[in-house]
């Protein structure tokens, strides 16, 4: 059953949410860099971010810490990403919040292996993504 649960959740994009910060955009575009906060869930490369409005923005390229690469950033990490799709200023601005971009598909696992996964993901999911904290029987 673990090992199930652990497939499912390296499948599936996990709920995660960044504050742009102030005086840290190193590279306007081609590809955006600039350094986030992880305020809740795991940040990893390949996720696709939108906007608090819901506008998907593009997918995370590379995440560093300390100027090397890392696979993986979680609440509370400082790290520098870089974004291809998106020009600084435009689609996004200092001080934004950040969001994983998650499809049905994601939000359906997710709810399926719900009490596999961390307080702030799952404060994240009810909050920001409208699910349930009661699993449903689907």
């Amino acid at each position: 059953k673990q090992e199930e649960v652990r497939r499912k959740l390296e499948s599936v994009t996990r709920p995660c949410k960044l504050k742009v910060l102030k005086g840290y955009v190193f590279r306007v575009s081609k590809p955006a860099i600039c350094g986030v906060e992880v305020l809740a869930g795991v940040l990893k490369p390949g996720i696709p971010l939108m906007r608090s409005d819901g506008k998907v923005i593009g997918k995370v390229k590379e995440i560093q810490s300390m100027g090397r690469n890392v696979q993986e950033a979680r609440r509370g990490d400082k790290v520098a990403i870089s974004l291809p799709e998106v020009t600084m200023g435009r689609q996004v601005k200092e001080d934004s919040l950040l969001y994983a971009y998650l499809t049905p598909r994601d939000l359906k696992i997710l709810r399926e292996v719900w009490n596999e996964l961390s307080d702030d993901e799952r404060a994240l999911l009810t909050e920001h993504y409208g699910l349930s904290s009661t699993p449903s029987s689907e």
